[in-house]
């Protein structure tokens, strides 16, 4: 199949069609989609053209079938970028549009070009004013994160990260719950400023690199001194912790997750900014990274990451926020694989970034089909869902345990490979890591205790209507990849193989490598 996928080019204009198919589709959706909306009575006022939340769907079809596409062409044995693009842009600046994937990009794009259709398709009514402009910044928002995991040159990664950005601002201000204001305001200030400290630090490498060029490939050439790779690291790390939520910079996500529109949550809930510290942040300032006091640093804000996400979820009385604060912890464990930078950790952090993506989805939607059916997600309005809506309850299930790691799905398969390649370099960080996984299978229990297992308290509970054909679709569509995956990880693991190794060599090896880390062995 590979090679006929090759015969027909596909490996030569993939990307760029993944990176400007959004784009365009975008500009369809919001001049060409009807928008619904709903009258006094609750029927559909059509206003003439096609239903703007089909058109979203149908591009959003499209770019799946391209990352299909893209999987199909990737050679899980070779090293080095795949399906790369060298477009010219600005050369007097030395910038490129250059695209590329490698093991490590790939899983997430697929992520990426799945979840967003699935998460639109199972909260079809959540948003039903102005769908247009919706669909329009959903496009938007695909392309930014497509954009974020194939852009290699770095001015070009940085347009990427702002178009992620914006949409999801006006995505939870203009359609998130009443009152989003304050919570989309946090966000974008929040995020703002994480993004400008990465500017700056992009214009200073590129002038240390004697201004020629903006590519990864070659600043990562580029030798600096430990003080100035100290100081940009910092910059690129806030921006990527900021956007990811680990502590202590993660106050704005429980609150944009809870106003945001479903699909917004989960968008939100995807760790593109731990991505980020994989690709850019660590081989780029390797010194700096795995700097002794530096390195402990992150890696004991991220064990407490875990446990405090864990224990705040836990006091939780709300269903959003229960998820919220367990994709803190999540993100916890995730920094420790990245930051541990052995080939277990980090092929486990990649599928930890993947398990958190399924779960955080599935979750958020079934949170959002609970909010459609009773306008809350508080725990004290439901009780006993278990005997009313078996395919919600069993769904709801799999995917919690998922998320508290239980063998035979992929949050156990992640969660695994991090700690077990932590423990060969911080024993004692594993160990309370491991604490998070035990306080997760109370939260999570006791989640599933409060919704499903309890006695039905108020008649409208009783007469909840169970998942409609649509939604059982995608629930049950997420919950087959958590248990697919878990039993069968091997097509991730053998590609993120290479990657993880050239990761870990370009930081032990690299002109900026650090001379105080052990030696590692990269035989598998």
């Amino acid at each position: 199949m590979r090679d006929v996928l090759l015969s027909l080019g596909i490996d030569r204009w993939v990307l760029p069609a993944m990176l400007v198919w959004p784009i365009v589709a975008s500009v369809l959706v919001r001049l060409g989609g009807r928008d619904v909306s709903r009258d006094e009575a609750g029927t559909e006022a059509p206003s003439g053209g096609p239903d703007a939340r089909t058109l979203t769907l149908i591009a959003l079809g499209i770019e799946a079938l391209l990352a299909v596409a893209l999987w199909g062409v990737f050679d899980p044995d070779a090293r080095g970028w795949q399906a790369r693009v060298d477009i010219a842009w600005l050369a007097d600046l030395g910038a490129t549009i250059s695209l590329g994937v490698d093991g490590l990009s790939l899983p997430l794009v697929m992520l990426t070009a799945f979840i967003v259709p699935l998460a639109l398709l199972g909260s079809w009514n959540n948003v039903r004013v102005r769908t247009p402009a919706f669909g329009g910044l959903l496009m938007l928002l695909t392309a930014g994160l497509v954009g974020v995991f194939i852009t290699l040159d770095l001015l070009a990664f940085y347009l990427a990260w702002e178009l992620m950005l914006i949409p999801t601002y006006l995505l939870v201000g203009v359609w998130g719950a009443a009152g989003t204001s304050r919570a989309s305001l946090r966000y974008v200030l929040f995020t703002l400023v994480g993004s400008l400290l990465m500017l700056v630090a992009i214009i200073a490498l590129w002038n240390a690199g004697g201004g020629t060029s903006l590519h990864l490939d070659t600043l990562l050439q580029v030798t600096l001194s430990p003080s100035t790779q100290f100081w940009m690291f910092i910059a690129f790390f806030v921006a990527f912790a900021v956007k990811s939520a680990l502590v202590p910079f993660h106050t704005w996500l429980p609150d944009a997750q809870s106003a945001a529109p479903t699909v917004a949550a989960i968008t939100l809930g995807l760790k593109v900014g731990a991505y980020a510290i994989l690709r850019f942040a660590i081989p780029l300032f390797p010194a700096a990274a795995m700097h002794p006091t530096v390195r402990m640093t992150i890696l004991v804000l991220s064990a407490v990451a875990v446990v405090y996400g864990a224990l705040v979820a836990m006091a939780q009385r709300d269903f959003k926020r229960v998820i919220s604060y367990s994709s803190i912890s999540h993100l916890g464990l995730i920094m420790l694989g990245c930051f541990a930078l052995t080939q277990q950790s980090v092929q486990g952090a990649v599928m930890s970034i993947i398990s958190s993506g399924l779960a955080t989805a599935a979750l958020f939607l079934a949170a959002g089909m609970l909010e459609d059916r009773r306008g809350t997600t508080a725990f004290s309005a439901f009780g006993g869902l278990a005997r009313v809506v078996p395919w919600f309850s069993v769904t709801l299930v799999i995917a919690m345990l998922s998320t508290v790691a239980l063998p035979g799905t992929i949050g156990f398969i992640g969660e695994f490979l991090v700690l077990i390649g932590t423990y060969a370099e911080y024993p004692v960080l594993a160990v309370v890591a491991t604490s998070g996984v035990i306080f997760a299978a109370v939260y999570g229990l006791r989640t599933l205790q409060q919704l499903l297992f309890e006695q039905v308290d108020t008649e409208s509970n009783g007469t909840l209507p169970d998942l409609s054909g649509r939604e059982r679709f995608v629930m049950v569509a997420l919950v087959a990849a958590m248990v697919y995956l878990g039993v069968a990880p091997h097509a991730i693991l053998q590609r993120a193989d290479r990657a993880s190794q050239t990761l870990i060599e370009s930081v032990r090896f690299g002109p900026n490598a650090p001379t105080t880390l052990p030696p590692v062995s990269l035989s598998r």
